[in-house]
């Protein structure tokens, strides 16, 4: 299925509505989820400053490492997921004979979500 997204041979209904909009939420979703979790282990202290000067490898609390690898997993997975999901209505908003101004509207509209689920996530 990502496959056809990316290479556009989804319609630019499923591609714009399905893979766009509600999977960005989803993707968003988790990267917040796993903020908020290494947040409240973090006690209000930034992940820079956690790891600079209060992290001892030899007495490292294992759950914040794990949240840190799963929320810096999640933000990659944010940043392909966009890459992908903007190619995808990019190339599918080309095939669609429809309506011209559609065409243009959607390829703009989902950078500017892609932008705007950026803002939540950063």
């Amino acid at each position: 299925m990502l496959k056809k997204l990316i290479s556009g041979e989804l319609s630019l209904g499923d591609t714009f509505w399905k893979f766009g909009i509600l999977g960005m939420i989803v993707v968003v979703f988790v990267v917040r989820l796993f903020a908020a979790l290494l947040a409240s282990k973090l006690s209000n202290i930034s992940l820079w400053v956690y790891y600079t000067q209060y992290f001892k490898p030899l007495h490292m609390n294992s759950g914040i490492l794990i949240l840190t690898v799963c929320y810096l997993v999640s933000l990659a997975v944010f940043i392909w997921y966009a890459v992908m999901t903007l190619s995808g209505t990019w190339k599918s908003s080309s095939k669609y004979d429809k309506s011209i101004w559609l065409r243009h509207v959607s390829r703009w509209v989902m950078a500017g979500w892609i932008l705007l689920c950026g803002n939540f996530v950063f």
